[in-house]
């Protein structure tokens, strides 16, 4: 299966490498005509058309919003949780895919052309662009604009969650069996995480679990994608081997440490999480 997914991969690096310096180039031509004092509302214009199209397809596909998460990996299909999130059929049809003769010419003209034998493909090879061109866009910014671009994504203060008291319920049950924290919560102190009022922070039991636990959720674009932020931000978490707030870099390093293994316990939160859509 491995080198099933590698050999896709292959063709989505060559596909998104090819229209991300296509891209490029085009800005590059287009500012040509800008002068210095239109070129930061021009590039400007251009992140908010592309993220508009990047928003869309997550809307679309929620399944995608892992992509754009893990679009650094070189191996993104293999290494994130993209096969582990397909169903049974999208899975076997990625398997079947060994048999098909992809081609790059064609990809050029009509990036959908493999849709139906390969789910996802077309938003696959766009999520990564788009999510690389927007990169580019803002390291166009004049040097303070990325500082501020930072700042209005850390802004949000809560995880934007909207989950239905059934859902709060079943939650609040996947976090206890799971253990996560050293103490049990209820419901409410499960909406207090969620709307960031707890009167005092929650100390971690496994601080990987945990950042397992709110990964799974952003993966199926249930809360903020920028929720390591948020809980930096907040306070709201004590880690487990020392009484010192969790810091995004604290979160990060932990997310990192995802991709060799899920920790004791991620069983339980996958199984919960699959009964969420049920509530």
């Amino acid at each position: 299966m491995e080198s099933t997914f590698l050999r896709l991969q292959q063709i989505v690096n060559q596909y998104t490498s090819y229209r991300l310096k296509k891209a490029i180039n085009l800005f590059g031509l287009k500012s040509e005509y800008w002068n210095k004092e239109t070129l930061h509302t021009h590039i400007e214009e251009e992140i908010y058309n592309s993220s508009l199209e990047l928003i869309e397809l997550h809307e679309k596909h929620p399944i995608l919003h892992i992509i754009t998460n893990f679009s650094d990996l070189k191996n993104v299909l293999w290494e994130s949780t993209f096969i582990e999130s397909l169903s049974p059929d999208e899975r076997k049809k990625y398997g079947n895919s060994e048999q098909l003769s992809l081609s790059f010419e064609q990809l050029k003209n009509d990036n959908t052309i493999y849709d139906e034998q390969i789910p996802y493909f077309s938003g696959i090879l766009s999520s990564i662009y788009l999510t690389k061109y927007i990169a580019y866009l803002q390291s166009q910014l004049p040097q303070e604009q990325p500082a501020q671009v930072l700042s209005a994504l850390e802004t949000k203060s809560t995880f934007e969650a909207g989950f239905t008291l059934p859902q709060i319920k079943l939650l609040t049950q996947c976090v206890n069996e799971a253990r996560i924290f050293t103490e049990s919560i209820t419901t409410e102190t499960f909406e207090n995480i969620l709307s960031c009022t707890l009167a005092r922070p929650l100390k971690s039991r496994n601080n990987r679990l945990l950042v397992y636990f709110f990964s799974a959720l952003d993966d199926r674009s249930l809360i903020n994608r920028n929720w390591q932020a948020v809980i930096d931000k907040n306070r709201l978490f004590l880690s487990s081997g020392k009484n010192n707030p969790l810091t995004q870099t604290d979160l990060s390093s932990a997310k990192t440490e995802l991709k060799d293994s899920s920790p004791k316990g991620s069983e339980i939160i996958d199984k919960y999480l699959k009964e969420l859509k049920n509530h």
